[in-house]
């Protein structure tokens, strides 16, 4: 259990180790990235540099000139800082710390902070791991729509080989959702099938510093994700397919022909689960969407989830959700810690200059005065 030093100010609080090392953050930064996972074979994009820059799903930027000429407009963070859409790894990093999360995604792009050593070695066991049960394949692309339709080409691969009983365990499962209209992207580490009873499990791989187990937010943050996993994964089961968000969030156009080196996979390697009518020459999101969701609905629910253990509570989850995504709706000012988890800021890099440090030590100065004042 982590041991929050307690004081009435903000100084002196007892500096605790932290690391909730999410690997996903890793990817988040590179939207471009079509990089997703399949039973045999993961899929990536060939594009270089030079081509990122055509496959860029637009981010929203804060537009500071004045709309009418008198009032500055109202960008909600999840337009100005995620152009439209999060990933699963923003919110468990919301729930650390959501002014550090803001700062982070607020730097300029030549400013880049050090990677931490352990988040280093955890990709790298990451990306071990996962060549383990696959191999990487390239797949040109030459556009935001073919970026996209890898991702889902993937998944599709995963849920064909869990239908068809090929093999038990598949590692950087992309998953995507809608919770409460606000559209979330993410990498599950595992999913693993119990042969005997065809139950789905949630297995999530965290790396720490030091041996011994996380503290409390910790726990919480890493509990919200793989519950989050689920939440959406059971959606896709369910038949939920958000092509609506697709189309707002990501600016996709689903009925745009997909390239023809993603066109050729999608026809090898889903040979096993599209009948012969379906194997066209031409392919669009709209359509491989659809073959999601026909995969998605012969699967069972995620059964259990496990960093340890973990059980799914979801009015616990619903709960959290509607707390956190307020902020990027723009419906409330971004908050920092409470006291009692203020250890946390010892490691920040933005602790100099935080303006959540500044307005609570401001507070408790305040509170301090009116006590003695009262003596």
């Amino acid at each position: 259990m982590e041991n929050a030093h307690e004081d009435d100010t903000w100084d002196g609080i007892s500096d605790e180790d932290i690391l909730a090392v999410d690997l996903e953050q890793v990817e988040e930064q590179a939207t471009t990235s079509a990089s997703t996972e399949s039973t045999k074979k993961r899929y990536h994009t060939g594009s270089s540099k030079e081509d990122d820059s055509d496959l860029v799903i637009k981010m929203v930027k804060v537009d500071e000139e004045l709309q009418d000429g008198s009032k500055p407009m109202h960008v909600p963070p999840l337009e100005s800082l995620r152009g439209g859409y999060l990933w699963v790894s923003d919110i468990s990093s919301q729930i650390w710390c959501e002014q550090q999360l803001e700062y982070r995604l607020s730097l300029p792009p030549d400013v880049i902070i050090p990677e931490p050593k352990a988040v280093t070695k955890g990709s790298e066991l990451h990306l071990a791991r996962e060549l383990e049960v696959q191999d990487y394949v390239n797949i040109k692309v030459t556009s935001s729509e073919d970026i996209f339709a890898v991702k889902v080409l993937n998944l599709l691969i995963v849920f064909k080989s869990i239908l068809t009983h090929s093999s038990t365990v598949h590692r950087e499962v992309p998953i995507f959702g809608v919770v409460d209209g606000v559209f979330i992207l993410g990498k599950i580490d595992e999913v693993r099938v119990d042969d005997e009873t065809f139950n789905l499990d949630i297995v999530d791989l965290k790396t720490r510093r030091y041996q011994r187990p996380p503290g409390k937010a910790q726990k919480i943050a890493h509990d919200a994700q793989v519950m989050l996993y689920k939440h959406l994964f059971d959606n896709l089961v369910r038949g939920f397919i958000p092509c609506h968000s697709l189309r707002v969030a990501l600016k996709l156009d689903l009925d745009r022909t997909l390239g023809e080196s993603v066109t050729k996979h999608i026809c090898s390697s889903l040979t096993t689960l599209l009948s012969k009518d379906k194997k066209e020459d031409s392919w669009n999101l709209s359509q491989l969407l659809d073959e999601l969701r026909n995969a998605a609905e012969s699967l069972p629910f995620i059964n259990q989830l496990f960093i340890d253990y973990v059980k799914y509570d979801g009015v616990w989850l619903e709960n959290q959700m509607a707390k956190y995504l307020k902020y990027w709706k723009g419906e409330r000012e971004c908050q920092g810690v409470d006291v009692e988890d203020a250890w946390k800021c010892h490691s920040c890099d933005f602790q100099d200059g935080c303006k959540w440090i500044a307005k609570k030590t401001r507070e408790h100065q305040l509170a301090r005065d009116r006590k003695n004042n009262t003596k």
